[in-house]
């Protein structure tokens, strides 16, 4: 098994988590070290100060008049007491620096300096020492010096203590921060080897959820939502390269067949040119308006940039329905409450969308075709109804899938079954929507709203029928 690069995620994730132990061991050492020497250095000064307290109560009752010092015994056992029972130098001068008198323990060659003021850290000859000092009458000065050499071997072995204490938890913090790294890491592990196997032939895997819903769990999800939508994309595109396949291949073998009759009778039969040129012909069409269909919908599902007017629905209408009942002499088509409503849109566009609508009913609708306009709170609208068989509730779920034809409509008319959703993509690309409501022997409405092309409504702006209120029909 091959080791992880040290610039992995899972290493770089071990590496932050061992400075940050290792930080907080530092901040952790630096506070015990400098707060036990805050503590030990204001105990010895409290101790200093009373014991430079006692030594003053001391020579007020043993000094006389000339201020003679020399008979205050300085080694009292009550100057010792004070101090805990510490090495302590005490000595008595003059402000000029002339000792009067000093305990036995300091050396002959040794005068501490004349100080007055509170207890301060001083080196005095090879050692530190905290001193403090005092006025005494008849101007004499009074100090007192204490050794802080166990408050310093002290602080240098409790400082060795947290180097070492620190040193050895760096270890347990790479190994711990290794195993936290990897654990938390395992779930991304399990999604890259989904992935890896995942191909075009097997996208129905997912990745395993398991454990708290974190951000690895909504990262799982997300990956898997995104598989289905490829999934669901590369079905589509199966089911759309067969059935455009299958629509082709029908004017395909028309083409086919022909040739081969024209190649075997052509050239004696001009009845056979004749029929032949005219099923050509219609089969070209057929494939020219299917390759149309294909590439219309290929260049919307790029989201191309519409070129917007303001158009009139109303007057939009009224064109369709002249060229249907051109088109369609036996179906009965009608404008019903159509009122002036006005969007932005894409006029080519649009005018394909309504066709497509309208060209649906006289294929697949009754005798009857009614188009009507008008206003939906903030949205216009323009329906197209039809009084047909209408569709049952599976069709009406699929009705704009592309090249999806209900069993009835098959049987009846051509078609390819992208006018539907030719007209959808259409809508939906100028921020509208299509909704169709149907059911068996009720006949099929199909409704386009967009936005109006102003805020606000129109007064006196007509509503869609009814049932349509609340939900365009």
């Amino acid at each position: 098994m091959r080791l992880p690069s040290i610039h992995s995620l899972s290493w770089r994730l071990t590496m932050a988590y061992t400075a940050l132990v290792t930080a907080v061991l530092l901040v952790f050492g630096l506070v015990a070290y400098f707060g036990v020497r805050y503590v030990l250095f204001s105990a010895a000064a409290r101790q200093i100060e009373a014991t430079r307290i006692t030594v003053t109560g001391l020579t007020e009752t043993g000094a006389d008049q000339e201020g003679d010092y020399n008979h205050v015994d300085l080694e009292d056992p009550a100057i010792t007491a004070a101090l805990g029972g510490g090495p302590v130098w005490v000595q008595i001068a003059t402000p000029d620096g002339k000792v009067l008198n000093r305990s036995r323990t300091l050396d002959k060659g040794i005068a501490l300096p004349t100080y007055v003021g509170p207890a301060t850290r001083m080196k005095i000859g090879e050692n530190d020492f905290l001193l403090t000092g005092g006025y005494l009458a008849p101007g004499a000065t009074l100090q007192i010096a204490r050794s802080l050499e166990r408050e310093d071997e002290f602080l240098s072995s409790l400082a060795q203590v947290l180097l070492l204490v620190g040193l050895a938890g760096l270890v347990p913090a790479v190994v711990g921060g290794r195993a936290i790294a990897h654990r938390a890491l395992r779930p991304i592990e399990t999604l890259t080897r989904t992935t890896r196997g995942i191909t075009v032939s097997d996208l129905g895997r997912r990745i395993p959820l398991a454990g708290p819903r974190d951000e690895l769990h909504v990262l799982g999800e997300t990956v898997n939502g995104m598989l289905q939508r490829l999934d669901d994309g590369f079905r589509r595109q199966k089911e759309f390269v067969a059935a455009a396949s299958h629509d082709l291949r029908t004017p395909l073998t028309v083409i086919r067949s022909y040739s081969d009759l024209l190649e075997r009778w052509g050239a004696s039969n001009p009845e056979v040119v004749a029929e032949s040129s005219r099923a050509i012909g219609g089969a070209a069409f057929t494939m020219e308006r299917l390759v149309q269909d294909l590439l219309l919908l290929a260049h919307l599902d790029i989201k191309p940039k519409m070129e917007t007017t303001r158009l009139r629905l109303d007057e939009l209408a009224a064109e369709t329905v002249k060229e249907a009942r051109a088109i369609a002499p036996d179906v009965e088509v009608a404008e019903k409450a159509t009122l002036p409503v006005e969007v932005l849109a894409d006029e080519a566009y649009i005018r394909r969308a309504v066709w497509a609508l309208v060209d649906n009913a006289l294929k697949h609708g009754g005798p009857k075709v009614e188009v009507s306009t008008g206003l939906l709170g903030t949205e216009a609208f323009l329906s197209v109804t039809d009084n047909g068989p209408g569709l049952t509730p599976e069709e009406l779920s699929r009705i704009f899938e592309r090249f999806y034809r209900a069993d009835r409509a098959r049987t009846k008319g051509k078609g390819f079954g992208l006018g539907l959703p030719t007209a959808r993509a259409i809508v939906e690309a100028h921020g509208g929507r299509i909704e169709a409501q149907s059911g068996p022997g009720q006949g099929t409405r199909f409704t386009i709203l967009l936005p109006l092309a102003w805020s606000g409504g129109q007064e006196g702006a007509a509503r869609p029928p009814r049932e349509s209120r609340g939900k365009a029909q």
